[in-house]
């Protein structure tokens, strides 16, 4: 593979090209599929393609490919150069420079290598076993299993040759609890690891199971303002992709961030510390470099409520006159784009029970179905497994209630952020708690 890129960068440079970059990846991966509890299909692929980006007279072409042959890399080449010849030329384009590059351990684990579609199915027969005989009453819609293994090449006209194998483990599951006619809030649980000897999909499954036989039985609540306590899941839907927008440096630079021109400015309340962290294995977003080979690093983006940094690649960053952060993200199929890695919110000193001791009164939202922009921050949707919570007790679930509001509002008003965190894919998130958000119950 290593010399198909190296073929890749002559064919490119042959034809005119002033510099030219390969990211090529191949993987193996096996899933299971649950459905209606039962396990409905299994399959496994291989997976090959390539990319090449380009630059004639700063002018960006790129082409991709999954066939990797000699003769397909070659026309790969040749179509890239023909691009960029057609268009137009921008200043800012440019590869990064080599640099030095330090392995990351944890990311890869041997036994992928030999975990096929059987111990696949075993795993999601694992975790669908523990849901169902965790209570009665609990009923798999969907799940899956996944185990996957590949590797990243990336080679530049800079003298750029890197690789990385990376293995994940990752699993789902999402359904309801069923009692005489009353159908709790569907649920959805998750989860995710590099070693085949950390996959709990029992743990992932009694999660489930418990928040859906405890949403049974929602009574209807009034209209309020009170306060909204996360889940680690809901914050992933309603607060992380908000401020990943928000910190992207092409966002910013676009005018559709609302952090632009906020940096050393108070964005939250000082419980907030957020952090991009590919250097971090816990989470699969895990890796050694960027989708460019420059190396990855910890970034700290906002520290006890203050905007410290926005995330580069190198286009924007030679944009704006800056290093780059190491935040080049993307598959083979296009050119370079920023992107996170891994997202992670810094856990806070009080625990989730004490979170909710002391809740004045609010609701707990273990999932959000609504909409969230991620420009302006608007929100609102339908609570899901929501419990209502006074002078600091649990009192029921609640049903028909809507949530709105702003998150970057919200994040002035977070007043709590839970010691105990939660690995969701490729973020770190803890439990945390907003005060003045409005209740509407229709």
């Amino acid at each position: 593979m290593q010399d198909l890129l190296r073929h890749a960068i002559r064919d490119a440079e042959s034809q005119g090209a002033h510099d030219a970059e390969v990211f090529a990846s191949i993987s193996s991966e096996s899933e299971v599929f649950i459905e209606n509890n039962d396990i409905k299909q299994a399959k496994s692929q291989q997976l090959g393609s390539m990319g090449i980006r380009v630059l004639v007279n700063a002018s960006l072409g790129f082409y991709s490919t999954n066939i990797l042959t000699r003769d397909s890399v070659r026309t790969a080449a040749t179509m890239a150069v023909k691009m960029a010849r057609a268009s137009p030329k921008d200043r800012f384009n440019s590869l990064p420079r080599k640099r030095k590059v330090h392995f990351l351990r944890g990311i890869y684990d041997k036994a992928a290598e030999s975990f096929g579609s059987s111990d696949a199915a075993a795993a999601a027969a694992d975790m669908l076993e523990a849901a169902k005989s965790y209570d009665s009453r609990v009923t798999v819609d969907s799940g899956n299993f996944t185990a996957a293994r590949g590797t990243q090449f990336l080679a530049s006209s800079n003298g750029i040759e890197l690789r990385e194998k990376l293995s994940t483990f990752s699993w789902t599951i999402m359904g309801m609890a069923i009692q005489n006619g009353d159908v709790s809030s569907f649920d959805f649980q998750s989860g995710a690891t590099h070693f085949a000897k950390k996959i709990a999909v029992q743990k992932t499954a009694a999660e489930f199971a418990e928040a859906v036989t405890s949403s049974l039985g929602p009574r209807k609540v009034d209209s309020f303002r009170g306060e909204m306590l996360l889940t680690p899941s809901a914050a992933d839907e309603l607060v992380e992709e908000v401020i990943s927008h928000s910190i992207n440096s092409d966002a910013v630079q676009r005018r559709s961030s609302r952090f632009a021109g906020k940096i050393g400015k108070k964005v939250s309340t000082e419980l907030l510390t957020a952090e991009d962290d590919a250097t971090n294995t816990e989470g699969l977003g895990a890796s050694s470099f960027d989708r460019e080979g420059v190396p990855h690093r910890r970034n700290i983006v906002i520290e006890k409520g203050v905007l410290k940094k926005f995330l580069y690649n190198t286009y924007t960053a030679k944009k704006q006159g800056v290093s780059t952060t190491g935040n080049s993200g993307g598959s083979t199929s296009s050119p370079p784009s920023v992107s996170t890695t891994n997202f992670i919110v810094s856990p806070g000193k009080s625990s989730f029970h004490s979170l909710i001791s002391e809740m004045k009164r609010g609701i707990i939202i273990s999932r959000f179905s609504g909409n969230v922009n991620p420009v302006n921050g608007d929100f609102s949707g339908v609570v899901k497994g929501g419990k209502l919570v006074e002078k600091g007790s649990v009192l029921y679930p609640v049903k028909d209630v809507m949530v709105a509001g702003n998150v970057f509002e919200a994040l002035k008003n977070l007043n709590g952020v839970s010691k105990e965190r939660k690995v969701i894919f490729d973020s770190i998130l803890p439990y945390m708690r907003f005060g003045n958000v409005s209740f509407t119950v229709g």
